[in-house]
């Protein structure tokens, strides 16, 4: 009855050490993915923030492109409306500078 005691004791303590060994290895393979998952989580993260970063530069640049577009227009109207009144006013000072000269 002894005997049967001390291999019970045995079997449970090599059963015990078992569970132990799987135990740390399944803890092992939980971290190994938890590290790769973070790992995956953080380059996703920093590719979609390179990707939100290049969109918003081109939407700033885009913005730019009509700003100028639209000061440039509204240049160009201007130098418009000025040659428009150089021509209008070149017949008076021809006038008045054939008027000096007579």
């Amino acid at each position: 009855m002894v005997e049967e005691t001390i291999r019970t004791i045995k079997e449970t303590e090599n059963e015990a050490e078992e569970i132990i060994k799987k135990a740390d290895a399944a803890y092992t393979e939980i971290l190994e993915k938890a590290k790769a998952d973070a790992a995956e989580m953080v380059e996703k993260a920093g590719a979609e923030a390179k990707a939100k970063a290049a969109a918003d530069l081109e939407a700033a640049k885009e913005a730019g492109r009509k700003s100028e577009q639209e000061a440039m227009s509204g240049v160009e109207k201007e130098i418009e409306a000025l040659k428009k009144g150089a021509l209008a006013k070149e017949s008076e000072v021809v006038a008045a500078v054939i008027a000096e000269l007579v």
